[in-house]
């Protein structure tokens, strides 16, 4: 039994000794600066992130391209104000698919054509989708110019997977051989070879992605030498709105990591901010801060709210008594009145969430406006069952300062950020007790993704198959 075990343990030493060895063929070379004074090529300013970050895409690939959108025309980036830009919508022709999926974006934002720059990280799409989708159009590009392959090839990922079959094997036989050994009724057997394998399929997926060809290191090297000339420009100051001016460079200083300001204003794949949000109620585009209270009442049903503040009532009310009679003791305190200023105590701190609860619940009143957040909080359970809170923040076009209300989760499920409801709630603890949705939101439930170049290209060997792709990646059907 203990053979078999060392047997295991060396096929995975040998089993990590070959991922290591195919890591470092398939390494792509230190880039080497260009000549410098090079003008730029053709390449888009995402390719460009690409190729210049190591063959991994970085987060202002997004907005870099928005950027570029608005040199060549298809947008118009205007500063209104200290904070405030909008995004104008303009006629857009020839995009390729990740600068449609950017376009499609903002649009699915704008009201009326305009959308400020702070909204485009509203919404309600699958932020890790739109930016796996706007991934794998990036890689597509840059393998269509040549420029990127992927690191396994059919033949590495082959290897690697039946490789790994064997060290799977050896813990399955090791661990059902000490099943029986120790007249043991289980058979742990088969699913610690499964895990096994799994587990080495994960620890290859890690070194998994793209890498550069011949042709992309030298446009790597190109790119890093106009990097530099870039870097004189003084890009780091200058807003998005500024692209009217220095055009496509902008755009290309912002893939490089040169224009901050302009890629921060422009959260195209940013998460959207729980606590800072943006509403287009009333027709013009504002931002609204957003407060979830602390819930020992607020956000919870009246009757609950009830329950908390008797609990809540009689452990202040029980110790109150306590300490009481330990002054009573001293004579610090009437030995009489220690039960009834328990009490009172007790009832006074029960009473004002009672009350509360019991005014909004009788007296309810009707709100209308825009959702700006929907948000679930961990509020306990275990983690198969675990319980949670949920909040529903609601743009009345008041006030710039908002309260999340609670939501009961039937209600919340079925609610879009974006939708213009009428609900009735109870502003004292902060309680919706019904919502009807006025309009479903136009624009903040999906994203346009045109299904072209579904591309084998994953981050790790767990999202691809056995006998994948090609050298240059295959397309998926």
């Amino acid at each position: 039994m203990t053979a078999w075990f060392a047997a295991a343990a060396v096929a995975t030493a040998l089993w990590a000794l070959l991922l290591l060895a195919l890591a470092l063929a398939t390494r792509t070379p230190d880039v080497t600066p260009g000549p410098p004074g090079g003008a730029p090529t053709d390449e888009s300013p995402a390719v460009v992130d690409l190729i210049t970050g190591g063959w991994r895409l970085c987060d202002e690939a997004a907005s870099a391209t928005l950027l570029d959108l608005a040199a060549r025309g298809a947008v118009q980036i205007e500063e209104v104000g200290p904070e405030l830009s909008l995004v104008r919508l303009r006629k857009a022709e020839g995009l390729n698919p990740y600068e449609q999926l950017v376009y499609e974006h903002v649009r699915s934002l704008a009201r009326d054509g305009v959308v400020a720059t702070g909204a485009l990280a509203e919404g309600s799409r699958n932020l890790g989708r739109w930016w796996k989708s706007f991934r794998k159009k990036v890689i597509a590009d840059a393998r269509r110019r040549g420029l990127s392959r992927a690191r396994w090839s059919r033949a590495h990922a082959t290897l690697l997977f039946a490789a790994a079959l064997v060290p799977a094997a050896l813990v399955a036989v090791a661990v059902t051989l000490a099943d029986a050994s120790a007249d043991s009724d289980r058979d742990g057997g088969i699913g610690a070879g499964v895990l096994a394998y799994a587990a080495l399929v994960y620890l290859a997926g890690r070194l998994n992605g793209e890498r550069g060809t011949d042709l992309g290191i030298q446009a790597a090297g190109h790119w890093l030498a106009v990097r530099e000339s870039l870097s004189n420009s003084r890009f780091a100051d200058k807003p998005a709105a500024s692209v009217t001016i220095w055009g496509r460079p902008l755009a290309y200083a912002a893939a490089l990591g040169l224009a901050p300001r302009a890629v921060r204003s422009l959260p195209v794949s940013v998460p959207a901010d729980d606590r800072r949000a943006w509403s287009d109620y009333g027709g013009m585009w504002h931002a609204v801060d957003v407060r979830y209270p602390s819930r020992l009442i607020w956000g919870r049903p009246p009757l609950h709210a009830i329950g908390r503040g008797l609990a809540a009532g009689f452990f202040v009310g029980f110790w109150t008594w306590i300490v009481l009679i330990v002054l009573s003791a001293f004579e610090l305190w009437p030995q009489a009145l220690a039960q009834p200023g328990g009490f009172a105590v007790g009832l006074a701190i029960a009473a004002v969430p009672a009350v509360r609860a019991l005014l909004d619940f009788t007296g309810q009143t009707w709100i209308e406006g825009q959702i700006v957040r929907l948000r679930r909080r961990r509020s306990g359970g275990n983690e198969n069952r675990p319980k949670y809170v949920y909040w529903c923040a609601i743009d009345e076009g008041r006030g710039r300062e908002l309260k999340a209300y609670g939501v009961a989760e039937d209600r919340w499920s079925r609610l879009s950020e974006g939708d213009v409801v009428r609900a009735r709630a109870g502003w004292r603890v902060g309680w919706i007790g019904e919502i009807e949705v006025l309009r479903n939101t136009a624009h903040r439930g999906h994203y346009a993704d045109t299904q072209d170049h579904l591309i084998d290209a994953p981050r790790n060997l767990g999202e691809i198959r056995p006998g994948w792709g090609g050298q240059d990646g295959g397309m998926r059907s």
